[in-house]
């Protein structure tokens, strides 16, 4: 059986699975069967119990599927086996009992195990990440809100409490701004290269992104700040478990870490692989840019638009 993320988003489990079938390296998953009253939740963890001994150990990476209580069923790492046909893992949900269905063990291949695999994953997980930044994908984009006071002239890693870059920045996207205590942000400001001399005005309208700083002119008045940026990557996968960021890209990542793997051994796979990640990656940007063009927007009146000036409403 495949294994099956319990949350929203895929795990790394599901992923080298895959690439261990792709690579015709995929074990037969041992199968337990669940007693009847064997599924039991207390104090966010579960114990399980099997009809035979199990062979589990610490650590192990189980699915379990078909319990007649189904917010038992998912993906999860074993943290103690207290006899030889009980273990336990940990799961947040409301205490519950019930019972049947089947765990299987999720073998690894005899070549391509977790350990090998994990480095190449995360490589492909950072591939697929870089892809989607080139695309401006919603996935790799942050928003913030920060303040300026009267006269302050840039944002930076080391400013004030409240107007610093995000730990995750990267590069700024898209900024507006509005007069502190006002209720909405107007049009986006513009980015020009140099900040240039003159008077500082009620409004700041322009930024420069300059040496890892974003630069105004200087407002008259206290000021929040929107910032859209490009963030950094998403998390690092440690283990089977750790989950996967990005909705929809497990077939991209598994046939670029596939790729990888049968490059490294100079197996003539490797090129059918590469061709089969850059279709799994043009289905997920495709999926992404159509999701974005159901965002909804605010519009602003014919005459604003017309005029090309004003603080309008913009769209979100």
């Amino acid at each position: 059986m495949p294994v099956v993320s319990s949350t929203a988003f895929p795990v790394a489990g599901e992923v080298m699975q895959l690439v261990r079938s792709l690579l015709n390296d995929a074990d037969i998953p041992d199968i337990q069967i669940v007693a009847s009253t064997g599924a039991v939740r207390s104090s966010g963890g579960v114990t399980i119990t099997t009809t035979t001994a199990h062979n589990l150990q610490v650590g192990n990476i189980v699915q379990v599927a078909n319990v007649y209580d189904t917010s038992f069923n998912g993906t999860f790492q074993i943290d103690s086996v207290p006899t030889a046909t009980t273990f336990t893992y940990p799961q947040t949900a409301a205490d519950a009992s019930s019972g049947n269905g089947t765990v299987s063990n999720i073998i690894q291949g005899d070549v391509f195990t977790d350990t090998v695999l994990l480095p190449l994953v995360n490589s492909a997980y950072r591939k697929v990440q870089n892809r989607l930044l080139q695309t401006g994908s919603k996935t790799t984009t942050g928003i913030a809100e920060l303040t300026l006071t009267v006269g302050q002239t840039d944002i930076n890693d080391s400013g004030p409490i409240g107007s610093q870059l995000p730990v995750d920045f990267l590069a700024p996207r898209e900024i507006r701004e509005r007069i502190t205590g006002q209720q909405f942000y107007g049009q986006p400001m513009k980015s020009v290269d140099i900040i240039p001399s003159g008077p500082q005005q009620a409004y700041n309208y322009i930024w420069s992104w300059t040496d890892q700083s974003i630069l105004f002119p200087g407002s008259l008045n206290p000021m929040d700040i929107q910032l859209r940026y490009f963030k950094s990557p998403l998390n690092v996968l440690v283990d089977a478990t750790s989950t996967i960021l990005i909705r929809g890209s497990v077939d991209a990542i598994a046939n670029w870490g596939a790729y990888l793997a049968a490059r490294s051994r100079g197996a003539t796979l490797a090129a059918s692989l590469q061709a089969d990640f850059e279709l799994a990656m043009k289905e997920l940007q495709n999926l992404q840019a159509h999701s974005r063009q159901y965002h909804p927007g605010r519009r602003q009146s014919y005459s604003r638009r017309a005029r090309g000036g004003g603080w309008g409403w913009g769209t979100v």
